[in-house]
Order: C-alpha cells, then sequence, then structure tokens
C-alpha cells in the first residue's frame, strides 16, 4: 500500500471478512482482531478484485 486510499479499500474488504480488522499504512500492515483466525490465502482472496495487494504472515 502506498497511499490513504490503498489502506481504504484494504481496510473495507479486511472489516468485511474480520469487524475490528485495522489497516495502517505506515507501516503497511492488516491487524485481525484477537481470536480471529484468517490464513493469508483468504485475505488474498478478498484482496484480489482491488488491485495488487497481498497478504502475507509475519515472521515471528
Amino acid at each position: 500500500m502506498h497511499c490513504g486510499g490503498c489502506a481504504s479499500r484494504v481496510q473495507q474488504a479486511a472489516t468485511a471478512l474480520a469487524p475490528g480488522a485495522k489497516v495502517t499504512l505506515d507501516p503497511p500492515r492488516l491487524t485481525l482482531p484477537e481470536g480471529v483466525a484468517l490464513d493469508a490465502e483468504a485475505i488474498n482472496r478478498a484482496l484480489a478484485p482491488l488491485g495488487d495487494y497481498r497478504a502475507k504472515p509475519l515472521a515471528g
């Protein structure tokens, strides 16, 4: 994500999957609410119609 418009589109898609999800631009990050279990593949399917956005799990 490079701008507020990108973050807004991702926020809408994320909220549809998991109400309470948070998207930040700096750093570009999607944070799911506690107790929500979604894998990157499910998130990427929701993001695909929006453009070239990809979710990946945080290393840790």
